[in-house]
Order: structure tokens, then sequence, then C-alpha cells
């Protein structure tokens, strides 16, 4: 009996604990005879009942982490919905979508200006020469005129390239 007693876990144990406290208080209630023993007895039932709760909060205890970073997780690949917004537009203006014709061409051209900036000095409209030798004249005919109505793809593929290698 004491080893199935034993072998309970926290929640039962207490909810045994305070069936046994209430059988004893209603026995002590109901029988005159017994009430100032019966009332020792039900106090400890009481105690025992809290005795078994604290024993089973401090056997399942763990030690608490308290340390946190704060820090973003990374996510993984292929989550970033710019790049997943971008091959939608690559997609749809090789289809001949006009509007993502647009965007298309706006990504390419900041791109083209960061890359322009950072990786040999130079500015589009400040220098439009020696932009035109880095970038090459198809690149820099696409960047400086309205977005065409169709970007076919070996072309899309030729400015990315170009863009890379800048």
């Amino acid at each position: 009996m004491i080893r199935r007693l034993a072998g309970l876990n926290a929640g039962p144990a207490v909810l045994l604990a305070l069936a046994v406290v209430l059988v004893v208080g209603a026995v002590t209630t109901s029988v005159p005879a017994l009430s100032s023993a019966g009332l020792i007895l039900a106090c400890v039932a009481l105690v025992a009942a809290i005795a078994v709760l604290v024993q089973g909060l401090w056997q399942s205890r763990t030690q608490t982490d308290w340390s946190h970073t704060f820090t973003t997780p990374a996510q993984p690949r292929g989550v970033d919905t710019r790049l997943g917004r971008l091959a939608g537009d690559v997609r749809a203006a090789s289809a001949g979508d006009a509007d993502a014709g647009r965007r298309l061409h706006a990504v390419l051209s900041a791109l083209a200006v960061d890359q322009l900036r950072l990786r040999r000095g130079l500015s589009l409209a400040d220098d439009p020469d020696a932009a035109r030798a880095a970038l090459g004249a198809d690149l820099t005919a696409y960047l400086t005129q309205p977005p065409p109505s169709r970007l076919p793809g070996d072309r899309l593929e030729a400015f990315t390239t170009t863009l890379e290698e800048l």
C-alpha cells in the first residue's frame, strides 16, 4: 500500500490527502463525541496534505533559466517574403505583366545604383559615360528608359549577372 502511495504523482497524492481531510472533517462534525479529537485529526490531515503538496513541488522542480537574450530568431531559408515577391515579379514580367515589369525595373534600378556607388564610386546620373562602360549599353538602356512591356528571362539573367560581376 505504501509503495502505491509513494508511486503517485503530486496531483493525485494531494487529492487523496484532501479527500482524507474531508472524510475526517465530515466524521468529526457528524459525531459530537469526536469533535475535539476529530478537529485535531483533521488539522493533522490538512498539514499532511500541505506537506505532500510541498514535497511534490520540491521533487518536480527544475532550475529556472532567467537569462534571455531577446534576439530575433533567424528565419529559415526561403521564408523571406521579399524573395518570393521578387520571384513572382520575375515570372509575371516574363509573361508580360506591366505592373510586375515596373516593380522589377525599380528593383533593378535601385540595385544598379547601389552597386555602382559601392563598387565603383560612380553615379548613373552624374557620370553616365563611366556608368555605361561599367554596366554595358544594354543594361544602361534598360535602366534609363521606361520599363518594357515584356522582359525576357535571358535578358533578366544577363542583367543580374552584370550587376553581380560589377
